[in-house]
């Protein structure tokens, strides 16, 4: 019992002191997110995706596209592919990119296999399409951005993409890009052009998605404070924040006076905490607030895993 609870202290200390320290988010952590975002992505694919046939790029598209014409169900031929893509992912790719690609993928292509057996579908949820398509979109876009944000990836044609990346001169996303066209564009001949469109509309809209997403999550707040109350200001940052912030002398254009100038950035959370402080110890204080969303330095890596390095 003691040595229970003396673990769960360490535990507790230990995430208290990451986050007092801003580290990279724990591994854990990470895999929670990962496991989280697999299996909403194979949810929005299961109940969605796969009763409307939306060929929205990836490998469900492969998967639609091919149930045509192969004796296989959607989620069996899902898996399969990659499986196969991973085989060849790890003598082109290395381990490493395998083994971070590969939990994502195996774990989302078995969701939807259980899913299949567990709440089978007989057709649509409803009779409207855009409607579907929306959640179609919503689900794989958090899921993607999930991912993307913690230097993960959903596997499938993010593989052919880093492929073709390797034995050309094409980028990621455009390489990508192009993958999931072929088969989206595809879809019209083999689902008709209602839904080919569709899917053309889900594909071009998903990049915007994930986009708006990823800045939602990383979202910061940069403030540029001018005060007479430098000491005050500068003691709540590093004793209450547990930040840093750049100070710079200056002086007043219409009064003459010294002035402080403090650019410092604060998460969401820290933000209001920060501002009322500000107002309460200097009312006169003139504060801006700019909302950014791309951060780099100590305390704002996302992932443990920066590089591939």
């Amino acid at each position: 019992m003691k040595t229970d609870k003396y673990s769960i202290n360490r535990i507790r200390e230990n995430r208290h002191k990451r986050q007092l320290n801003h580290d990279p988010m724990s591994k854990g952590k990470r895999i929670f997110l990962m496991s989280f975002a697999a299996i909403f992505m194979a949810c929005g694919t299961h109940f969605f995706k796969y009763p409307n046939s939306f060929v929205i790029g990836g490998v469900e598209g492969m998967s639609i596209i091919g149930s045509m014409f192969i004796p296989l169900n959607r989620p069996q031929l899902t898996l399969m592919i990659n499986l196969t893509l991973l085989v060849v992912a790890f003598f082109i790719l290395g381990k490493n990119f395998t083994l971070r690609t590969g939990y994502v993928a195996i774990l989302n292509s078995l969701t939807a296999l259980a899913l299949e057996r567990i709440v089978p579908l007989e057709g649509t949820l409803t009779s409207n399409t855009l409607l579907e398509l929306f959640f179609t979109l919503i689900m794989s876009s958090v899921g993607s951005a999930i991912l993307f944000n913690i230097a993960a990836s959903s596997g499938g044609t993010d593989i052919i993409a880093m492929i073709m990346k390797k034995y050309s001169h094409l980028e990621v996303g455009k390489a990508l890009l192009v993958v999931d066209s072929l088969f989206t564009v595809a879809s019209i001949l083999v689902f008709g052009i209602e839904i080919g469109l569709f899917s053309i509309f889900g594909l071009l809209i998903k990049g915007i998605f994930v986009d708006i997403i990823i800045s939602t999550i990383n979202q910061a707040k940069m403030f540029i404070i001018i005060t007479s109350k430098n000491d005050e200001v500068g003691n709540f940052i590093k004793s209450d924040l547990n930040r840093s912030a750049t100070l710079i002398d200056a002086k007043g254009l219409y009064t003459g006076r010294d002035i402080a100038v403090f650019l410092c950035t604060t998460n969401k959370m820290e933000a209001p905490k920060f501002r009322a402080f500000i107002k309460k110890i200097d009312p006169k204080a003139f504060i801006t607030i700019l909302n950014t969303s791309t951060v780099v330095g100590k305390g704002w890596y996302q992932t443990d895993d920066i590089s591939d390095n």
